[in-house]
């Protein structure tokens, strides 16, 4: 009896290492596309949240903490600040920018980012709106863009 026992317990014990040490389960994506879809889908949920300088979500945001937040749900990790995201990347060209691939403007002496949603139009966090769309077509927007940057390779 004892030894059934013993036995037992080894393969409790082994199971419980077995288990332990598995590994975590990880997003795949089969196409980088599928990233983009995935950034794109979680920003637009999060329209309407309120601006609150610094805040990272998901209650609330600033314009890099909503890229911050999107790109971290779909397993990829950005710098928090501007001055950071902004470095990231490579730089491209209105022609080819994608859905998820990034925005930003100077306004007065601040940066701004906000995540492409089509060639047109960007999500962001708003001071005034909240996560808000926009286009950067608009004469505001215009005069103050940037540039773009794709992280996704």
């Amino acid at each position: 009896m004892k030894c059934k026992v013993a036995g037992i317990f080894a393969v409790f014990l082994v199971l419980i290492f077995i288990t332990g040490c598995a590994p975590k389960k990880v997003k795949t994506y089969e196409h980088i596309s599928d990233i983009r879809s995935e950034v794109v889908q979680s920003a637009v949920n999060m329209l309407g949240k309120p601006y609150k300088n610094g805040a990272k979500g998901p209650d609330s945001f600033d314009c890099s903490g909503l890229a911050y937040y999107v790109y971290k749900k779909s397993g990829v990790s950005l710098p928090v600040s501007t001055d950071k995201l902004i470095r990231i990347g490579y730089e491209i060209q209105r022609s080819e920018v994608l859905p998820g691939d990034l925005v930003f403007f100077k306004i007065k002496k601040d940066l701004h980012a906000g995540i492409m949603l089509n060639s047109r139009e960007f999500i962001h966090a708003s001071k005034s709106r909240g996560v808000a769309v926009d286009d950067v077509d608009t004469n505001y927007w215009k005069k103050s863009l940037i540039g773009y940057r794709s992280i996704l390779y």
